[in-house]
């Protein structure tokens, strides 16, 4: 259960709901002007809440927004989804067994007059307890390269920094192995397990090439 932060009494974490797509567009262009992780632009977004709420049919699964509200306005929301890259590299046949394994969060964002307040902690809790709940294994962002504060950010609430270009190796749910990297496109990938048993280490082999690998402890 996502707790409420202090000095919030009136915080209400929930889904998004048609009508919020303009503020949800909105607080996405202040992430696309920071350095929070954020993939898309937030104007199909907006269009796609509007139409669905909170819940986004894709391709592949569906993307969920929750949203902080105080009063009857938006303060912050988040959206993620399941990583189509990584399930467009598996095959087809494969992928709906997948869609649950990773959520990625493409867009974190509150608004600036209501920052440090730990509005943002609560909307990545609520999105972690979702992902956990339909048996997610590892919650992951992308943060652009050189976002110091934003990596700080998520390191402090329990997330792995992997280096550039550094992938993470793990076995699906079903047994399979697979791995899944930043796309080496200026981005860091930033890792959390979703399960207390799941650790992630670093391996350095003799080629040098880095990575970081699942192991479940005993």
């Amino acid at each position: 259960m996502t707790s409420v932060p202090s000095g919030t009494p009136d915080l209400h974490i929930g889904m998004a709901s048609t009508g919020d797509g303009a503020t949800i567009a909105s607080l996405g262009a202040l992430a696309l002007a920071g350095s929070g992780p954020v993939q898309q632009s937030p104007l199909p977004l907006g269009d796609a809440i509007d139409q669905h709420g909170g819940c986004v049919p894709l391709p592949y699964g569906e993307g969920m927004c929750h949203t902080a509200r105080m009063g009857h306005g938006v303060v912050g929301m988040v959206y993620s989804t399941p990583p189509i890259r990584w399930l467009e590299s598996h095959l087809e046949h494969e992928r709906s067994l997948l869609v649950h394994e990773l959520v990625e969060i493409e867009l974190l964002v509150v608004a600036e007059q209501h920052r440090t307040r730990g509005i943002g902690t609560a909307l990545l809790e609520r999105t972690e307890a979702h992902a956990r709940s339909v048996g997610a294994q590892f919650a992951v962002a992308k943060i652009r390269a050189g976002a110091f504060a934003t990596m700080r950010w998520y390191r402090h609430r329990g997330y792995r920094i992997a280096a550039q270009g550094e992938p993470l190796l793990f076995t699906t749910a079903h047994g399979q192995p697979s791995n899944v990297s930043d796309g080496n496109d200026g981005h860091h990938l930033a890792v959390k397990p979703l399960d207390s048993a799941i650790v992630l280490q670093r391996r350095l082999p003799a080629n040098g090439l880095s990575y970081l690998i699942a192991v479940t402890s005993p």
